[in-house]
């Protein structure tokens, strides 16, 4: 019986997360559909793989998840040496990211390119997205990474990633223990951000977000460079990040679920395609792959 990879993801993920309504939020997608399709691939294979309330695997269950990791690892094997046996590119890429990158899409697209394109040398590099846009505009990037970077005239972007948002507070905010929360219970509170003068689009889009119940805030902007300042929180008020961030949290900093319905927040790849090269095509190619492979994008 022919099974798609893509379900064996999928019940990885239950697996992984230990609920499917966690595995739903990893891939980006709703839960009805991904409840659905492990129903069927049960109903297919004649056997249950999980356990309802509380989900957990059943033994048949942990052989198809072992079973499946090591289907996909040689799935990705034969993939690399496919590439490497079909091509030698050697080559410099120089590539700027942004500090919401840094965490986890970034690392990720570093690592693929030095599995399947070994021959390429990437030349990273962190800054604001000013800076960064300023140097793939002048030709001192080849591409950039980021949350809705500035794009420079002539420049070609593509949507890496879509995901929600969420807000942090510091442990002892009133909401601290609520786990999710409407824009509207902040009504009166600080948002506290990014100087718009380091990432305008990005602040921009976050904003228009924020307002898009119909809520408006007092904003305070830092004005220490970077993304990673969340100690401001312990003067109260709060900050609406992208989810992936909430994953990286100093000590005394709790992530709360947004229950409005907000706009997503992309991850985006810019590049200049009169300074196309083997090993920018090389990175662009990943940069999907990697998407794809990771469920960033369906």
């Amino acid at each position: 019986m022919p099974l798609e990879l893509r379900l064996m993801r999928y019940v990885i993920a239950v697996a992984e997360t230990g609920s499917f309504q966690g595995a739903a939020r990893r891939l980006h997608m709703a839960q009805p559909p991904l409840s659905r399709q492990i129903r069927d691939l049960e109903r297919e294979l004649g056997v249950r793989l999980f356990e309802r309330h509380p989900t957990r695997l059943t033994e048949a269950g942990h052989a198809f998840v072992e079973s499946a990791r090591q289907v996909l690892r040689d799935t990705e094997h034969a993939v690399q040496r496919a590439r490497q046996a079909g091509r030698a590119e050697t080559g410099t890429v120089g590539v700027g990211y942004g500090p919401t990158t840094a965490y986890e899409e970034m690392p990720k697209l570093l690592t693929a390119m030095s599995e399947r394109h070994p021959g390429i040398r990437c030349e990273v590099r962190e800054d604001r997205d000013v800076d960064l846009a300023a140097a793939l505009g002048e030709g001192r990037l080849d591409a950039v990474l980021g949350r809705l970077p500035p794009i420079p005239p002539g420049c070609e972007t593509e949507v890496l990633r879509r995901e929600p948002y969420i807000v942090l507070v510091a442990d002892g905010h009133r909401l601290a223990g609520r786990g999710a929360v409407r824009l509207c219970e902040l009504r009166g509170e600080t948002f506290r951000f990014v100087a718009r003068r380091v990432a305008p689009r990005y602040y921009d889009g976050v904003l228009a977000a924020l307002h898009s119940t119909g809520e408006t805030f007092e904003v305070w902007e830092n004005p220490v460079t970077g993304l990673r300042t969340y100690q401001d929180l312990r003067n109260g008020g709060f900050m609406l990040v992208p989810c992936t961030v909430s994953r990286h949290l100093p000590g005394g900093i709790v992530a709360l679920e947004v229950l409005d319905d907000l706009p997503l927040i992309d991850v985006e790849l810019t590049w200049r395609p009169e300074a196309a090269s083997p090993a920018l095509t090389a990175l662009v190619g990943t940069a999907r792959e990697v998407a794809c492979a990771e469920g960033w994008t369906r």
